[in-house]
């Protein structure tokens, strides 16, 4: 009887492995080739913009290291610091209300959308606006297909970009 406990036991566990090592495994074959569409709750900036609040912590004496452009544990301390110092809310990542206090203008990262690069509209129902693209160091906004965006790529709505001061690129002329 107990080898047939531990035989039982062994069955278990072993489906219970192989169902953890393929968790998200689609049922059918029908939801395998359904889009899979990935939203972000909290909002991000791009690198550039996390280096520049990292070079100005550096300055007023909240010590972030290198701006790199990554949010390290250094940079969380640093603006944790700098938000309980200056009557924000602590939450140790780059916001809006950080950004103003530091006079930093930021470039958001765009959110992911089952949309095509196509440098067209952005297909949203409620609005027919342009999207563009940035790079994270230049400053003109871009079609999709321009060769200025193969190192980096970054959509972002034609009324964004010219608000945060971007120019229309002279190749592609979005």
């Amino acid at each position: 009887m107990s080898k047939l406990k531990l035989l039982l036991v062994r069955i278990i566990f072993t489906i219970m492995l192989s169902c953890s090592l393929v968790p998200y495994m689609p049922l059918s074959m029908h939801q395998a080739c359904e889009p899979v569409i990935t939203v972000h709750a909290a909002t991000r900036y791009n690198r550039e913009t996390i280096k520049k609040v990292q070079k100005k912590l550096n300055r007023r004496g909240y010590d972030c290291d290198t701006p790199d452009g990554i949010r390290g544990n250094d940079t969380a301390e640093a603006i944790r610091q700098y938000q309980k110092d200056n009557d924000l809310k602590v939450t140790g990542t780059v916001n809006s209300s950080l950004l103003k206090s530091l006079n930093i203008k930021g470039v958001k990262e765009p959110a992911y959308s089952s949309q095509p690069d196509s440098g067209s509209s952005s297909g949203s129902a409620d609005t027919n606006e342009l999207t563009v693209y940035i790079t994270d160091t230049g400053s003109k906004y871009h079609r999709g297909s321009c060769r200025y965006l193969s190192r980096s790529k970054h959509a972002i709505s034609l009324s964004d970009a010219l608000a945060a001061g971007y120019d229309a690129c002279s190749v592609c002329n979005p």
